[in-house]
């Protein structure tokens, strides 16, 4: 049987993270560009499912004796499967790595099918659920092409607390066509009535491809001004934040204690072994391998099941990091955490500072006032720097390939 080499995951890794990609939905929304398969599971819900049991016996033994620290179920619509089925996969992961994991997430759309799983869920292992909600209002939802209604995404939050869930994470999206200020601030409002534990809030984000850009680039549809959905992040900030939900990331706020465990280990470049279409894994850097590597697996359906039934257990994208590719990431993703980057950490990693590697771009950045820059050269976004993340984060990436 093909396997990954063990040389190239750091020896001696104290613990991993699981990451299970269930490509099924009930529909694709316009805006997604995620590896997914439309349609309910029906009959290839248990191929697929003793396939993600086959990859995650075979790919497990290059990251041992690391622990098991986090496992998520994302997707697609994993809580489509059966509870019988995702207790095949958790069962899986917890033969392949010791130790019990402090956070199982599940994420869960509000639709009937799935709300009335909740209790079963919990009984498999689940703790955590991740909620697509988007929005509370039906006429956004539409927009956003969701199968689902205002009216199911509070029946869902309700009986998950029913079932026993205290760690809640809703999804909201802003800068939907047709929402305003008043809209986005009702969602966040009816977003807290529930008393969420974690609220990711994300603007909705043009993908190359996908329905929404089509519509977007022919002028059918017509989404709020930068403007607009500039002042809709920082309301949404001030009002979560005002009702106790830190901004920890970008996107992500939660009551203190509550930030998404699993979620952090991609920013802080831990190592996650990431199973089924479409998923990326993190294999932190050895001596072998001294910049680390990020695979991928095939988004097709069809090879990924092929592959690994075969026994080739090798991702088809190594995704091999250069040190230029390396650093960035340890820029960039720290500068996505309310932390920001610690001068001292990173300076013990790469052997010079922030500074040292890119003394322009963070002083152009500082000026426009996107950075703010301690006395130690610790580097964290400003207020405004959260409203243009991803342009300051461009800053670190370098075209050298060391």
């Amino acid at each position: 049987m093909a396997r990954e080499d063990e040389a190239t995951i750091r020896a001696g890794a104290e613990d991993v993270g699981v990451y299970v990609h269930v490509p099924f939905c009930h529909r694709i929304c316009p805006y997604c560009d995620f590896a997914v398969v439309a349609g309910l599971p029906g009959g290839r819900e248990d191929r697929t499912v003793s396939v993600l049991v086959r990859e995650i016996e075979g790919r497990a033994q290059p990251f041992r004796p690391a622990s098991l620290a986090t496992i998520y179920l994302g997707g697609g619509t994993p809580s489509l499967l059966r509870p019988e089925s995702l207790g095949r996969i958790l069962g899986a992961i917890g033969k392949a790595f010791p130790g019990t994991p402090s956070e199982v997430t599940l994420e869960v759309n509000p639709s009937t099918t799935e709300r009335e799983r909740l209790p079963a869920f919990r009984e498999v292992g689940v703790t955590r659920l991740s909620i697509g909600v988007q929005s509370f209002a039906d006429a956004t939802l539409k927009r956003l092409g969701r199968a689902h209604t205002a009216v199911e995404c509070h029946a869902t939050l309700e009986a998950a607390r029913r079932a026993g869930f205290d760690n809640l994470s809703l999804d909201l999206i802003f800068g939907a066509q047709g929402q305003d200020l008043p809209a986005v601030l009702a969602d966040v409002e009816a977003a807290l009535a529930h008393s969420p534990e974690h609220v990711s809030a994300y603007a909705l984000t043009v993908e190359p491809g996908t329905p929404l850009a089509f519509g977007v680039e022919t002028g059918r549809l017509v989404l709020p001004s930068d403007d607009l959905a500039a002042d809709m992040m920082l309301a949404v900030a001030d009002r979560l934040e005002a009702a106790g939900l830190q901004r920890y990331e970008v996107s992500n706020y939660a009551r203190p204690g509550n930030e998404a465990q699993h979620n952090a280990r991609y920013w802080q470049r831990r190592a996650v072994l990431g199973v089924g279409i479409g998923a990326h894994s993190y294999r932190p850097p050895t001596a072998a391998n001294p910049h680390g590597a990020r695979p991928a697996n095939e988004r097709d359906l069809a090879r990924w099941s092929t592959r690994i039934e075969s026994g080739v257990m090798t991702s088809p994208e190594p995704g091999w990091l250069s040190a230029a590719e390396a650093r960035a990431e340890a820029a960039f993703l720290a500068l996505r955490r309310r932390q920001g980057i610690s001068a001292a950490a990173f300076s013990a990693e790469w052997r010079a500072t922030p500074r040292d590697i890119w003394p322009r771009e963070i002083e152009n950045l500082v000026a426009a006032g996107l950075l703010d820059e301690s006395s130690a050269g610790d580097l964290a976004l400003t207020q405004r720097g959260w409203l243009l993340a991803d342009s300051v984060f461009e800053h670190f990436v370098s075209p050298d390939a060391d």
